[in-house]
């Protein structure tokens, strides 16, 4: 009985390994942003950066004129990085998208992504400061 059981589980987890490998994903063209970014959402949340990453950059391909949207998946993909301790990165795409608000004449993009740049850039500061002797 346990022989059965040892084989059973060997084989389920054999099945589900080629869905834990994070090459490229063929993104439909039919989804909507919602659904990519959920997608995204989900990828990032099982650590598939790349995934994430693939449909975060695929949907500011697909909806370049959606600039709040935009700047969600910008953020979206710096925070990538840090989550990776891809600390320089980043910072530099963080960095990015404080200027975009910077340069934002009409206020029309959500808050929520320079808020949270501006504190991760100091989160970043303090972890890469070297430490006092």
């Amino acid at each position: 009985m346990k022989r059965v059981l040892f084989l059973l589980l060997a084989f389920l987890a054999l099945l589900l390994l080629p869905g834990c490998q994070s090459g490229p994903v063929e993104i439909p063209e039919d989804l909507s942003q919602m659904e990519m970014f959920q997608r995204a959402q989900e990828a990032v949340d099982q650590e598939r950066w790349e995934v994430g990453l693939q449909y975060y950059e695929e949907f500011i391909r697909r909806f370049p004129d959606d600039r709040g949207a935009i700047m969600e998946a910008e953020y979206e993909i710096a925070f990538i990085a840090y989550k990776q301790k891809d600390y320089d990165l980043s910072r530099r795409r963080f960095e990015a998208i404080l200027a975009t608000y910077e340069a934002d004449q009409a206020g029309a993009l959500p808050e929520w992504p320079r808020v949270l740049s501006e504190r991760l850039i100091q989160v970043i500061d303090e972890r890469t400061a070297p430490a006092e002797s």
